[in-house]
This record gives C-alpha cells, sequence and structure tokens, in this order.
C-alpha cells in the first residue's frame, strides 16, 4: 500500500446559493494500491468527507464535490514531508502578506486552545 495527496475542490453552496462564489480545495492523504485506486477511492469516499450542516442563520451548508485537482504519491511519512505545494501570483503582494500575516496571527492564537 500507497499513501497518496489528493487534491479534493468542493463547491461551498450556503443556504439558495446567493453568495459569492466560494470554493474549498482539500488535500487528503489516501492509502491505495495505485494511483488510480487512491483516485477511485478518492472519488467515492468525498461526499463523506464534509457532511452538510446548518449555519448560525439556519442556512443548510453543503461541500458539493466537483472533482479531484491533482494527485501526487506520498514517498514516505515523515516528519516535514511536503504532501501539497502551490504557486501564488496575487494582483496586490501588500495585500496577500496582510493576509497571510493575519492567518498567521489567527492560528498562533489558537495555542490556548491545545491545553
Amino acid at each position: 500500500m500507497k499513501w497518496f495527496a489528493v487534491n479534493c475542490i468542493y463547491q461551498v453552496i450556503c443556504g439558495e446559493g446567493k453568495h459569492s462564489p466560494q470554493f474549498n480545495e482539500q488535500t487528503r492523504l489516501i492509502l491505495a494500491e495505485s494511483i488510480t485506486q487512491a483516485l477511485d477511492k478518492a472519488k467515492l469516499n468525498a461526499v463523506h468527507f464534509n457532511p452538510s450542516f446548518n449555519n448560525c442563520q439556519g442556512e443548510k451548508v453543503v461541500w458539493k464535490f466537483i472533482g479531484v485537482g491533482g494527485i501526487s504519491e506520498v514517498a514516505e511519512l515523515t516528519d516535514g514531508v511536503e504532501i501539497s505545494s502551490k504557486i501564488v501570483e496575487p494582483k496586490s503582494v501588500d495585500h496577500y502578506l496582510e493576509k497571510l500575516k493575519h492567518r498567521n496571527k489567527s492560528l498562533t492564537n489558537q495555542n490556548h486552545f491545545d491545553n
């Protein structure tokens, strides 16, 4: 058996979908005999990875599976192994860096939940 990093792409639909289009790309580890089996397994299980729920306004939130955006074999599961990589070409470098700084700060502030 081998590990594969599979990029699953979902459209996020809230309520009747009358909002800015949202897509969620998730990289998931799949254990399979081959790349073909990993793709089949990811597609088969994709609908179960993100069950729908009702948000705080009572609207149903659904992750509609669109397809697989990429797959790569993970040769060895070790500390620091690369699972996914993406090149970003932002329209505004300043905006991109500010957004990254905010995201990093949010992640850092979550440490108090680890206790």
